[in-house]
């Protein structure tokens, strides 16, 4: 039998939190429409596909029994055991009545508003709200995109439900995007921050540094995080669009970016925009300082020619949801700083872009929130992998966004492929994942 590409949900009310989360896992990733209804005996007459989510099923129909978060509009430290169903993991338990254990849509809505991060917590010494804390990592699924994962879950009853229910094709999709906080190693860093360095080398006895130290300053040897050449190429080879953000700071201690006045630098950024979007990476000082973010903001614009849209905070420090909503004011409708540093995997759960949603107004924010598969430097400098165990580990999670038709972003820095010392092997890592995903995007 065909159904109409329409599915009806029977719901107790209608509210904020729940029409946002259906637009999310039926509309966008499932990809059909659907509508709301309360009255319980025009649910009962309609025969096109649907399901109920409330407290009591209405008939025989597909039931998903709800806990109260999406009809709640306060903040509070809800009971959260897990449940499991098949290879998913979730929380708000329900009776047997329901057709998973857990409440798939609290859950999801939980996951993807980082609603733990509202509550007080602990955070590392960069301020940075610990990814321990989260139950994504409790649960132990931090590296499955477990909203995704619901998404075809749901899917799956609703086929078996209705046989002629089809649903969109959804395609993976990989996108290589590059923080860049240091475009140079040695150049434009001024004498001072040479010299400095130069004795530091001498007294660790790196005088491979010493050496290129010189001859990159004095005989015009290219400097070694100058990669982004060779960035571009690979990514146009293997037919990806990637992302660069650049540090427009002014020099401080977590900010140790060349100045945005050298030439050299802004003609990089110039030529990257040519050939790839580039976005703002908004420096670590700039974090709850609204001048600064607007200033470092307007600079990129200066050298671009053209507005910014996108954003990533450096250190991936920000405050949900505070720090997106902050700004939109100056012109961003995209973040992708959805991760964390010291852990690879899905802070938020899901490996889709989606809208913001503002928990302390129950409202959804204009901007869209791209999260962050894995970064290069959690693996190198926090887990201290080499590049045979990076690359499995990569697999791995990509294989993960893969499995769900998602979007998998990829966090690297132009300096992580020097290949020298614990970054030896990495453009391999790099050249690799490039090449596997793009062959999936064609299949």
């Amino acid at each position: 039998m065909s159904y109409p590409a329409q599915l009806l949900i029977y719901v107790p009310e209608v509210t904020n939190r729940l029409s946002y989360i259906m637009d999310l896992i039926v509309a966008d990733l499932i990809g059909i429409p659907y509508t709301f209804t309360t009255d319980a005996e025009y649910f009962k007459s309609a025969s096109g596909p649907k399901f109920s989510y409330a407290k009591a099923p209405v008939g025989d129909e597909l039931f998903f029994e709800c806990q109260n978060l999406l009809f709640e509009t306060d903040i509070k430290y809800p009971p959260i055991p897990i449940a499991e169903h098949e290879n998913l993991k979730g929380f708000f338990t329900v009776s047997e009545r329901s057709t998973l254990p857990f409440d798939l849509f609290a859950t999801a809505f939980y996951l993807v508003t980082c609603y733990a991060e509202y509550l007080p917590g602990r955070v590392d010494k960069f301020g940075r709200y610990r990814a321990s804390q989260s139950m994504n990592y409790k649960a132990g699924f931090l590296e499955e995109p477990m909203v995704n994962m619901y998404a075809e879950y749901l899917k799956k009853v609703l086929r078996s439900r209705y046989n002629g229910l089809s649903f969109p094709e959804r395609r993976f999709t990989y996108i290589p995007t590059f923080d860049v906080d240091m475009a140079f190693c040695y150049r434009g860093k001024g004498f001072q921050r040479n010299f400095g360095g130069a004795i530091r080398d001498l007294v660790m006895n790196d005088f491979k540094s010493f050496t290129d130290r010189f001859l990159v300053l004095f005989r015009g040897k290219k400097d070694p995080f100058d990669t982004f050449d060779y960035l571009l190429e690979v990514c146009e080879r293997d037919g990806h669009r990637p992302v660069f953000f650049f540090l427009m700071a002014d020099l401080s201690r977590y900010d140790k970016c060349v100045p945005h006045t050298y030439e050299p630098y802004r003609e990089i950024i110039r030529r990257v925009a040519a050939k790839a979007d580039v976005g703002i990476h908004l420096s670590y000082q700039s974090h709850k300082h609204n001048k600064i973010e607007k200033e470092e903001i307007s600079r990129l614009e200066d050298i671009i020619g053209k507005s910014v849209t996108l954003n990533r905070f450096h250190y991936l420090r920000f405050d949900t949801p505070r720090s997106q909503i902050r700004v939109i004011d100056y012109g961003i409708t995209d973040d992708y700083s959805m991760g964390y540093g010291p852990h690879p995997g899905f802070r938020a759960g899901i490996c889709t872009p989606y809208y913001l949603f503002n928990l302390y107004t129950n409202t959804r924010e204009n901007i869209r929130i791209h999260p962050i598969a894995f970064m290069d430097s959690t693996l190198i400098q926090y887990k201290k992998m080499n590049y045979r165990q990076g690359l499995e580990r990569i697999r791995k999670i990509v294989n993960s966004v893969k499995e769900v038709n998602g979007t998998c972003y990829a966090l690297w820095h132009n300096d992580t492929f020097i290949e020298r010392k614990q970054y030896r092997g990495w453009r391999n890592v790099f050249e690799t994942i490039s090449r596997e995903t793009a062959q999936w995007m064609k299949s």
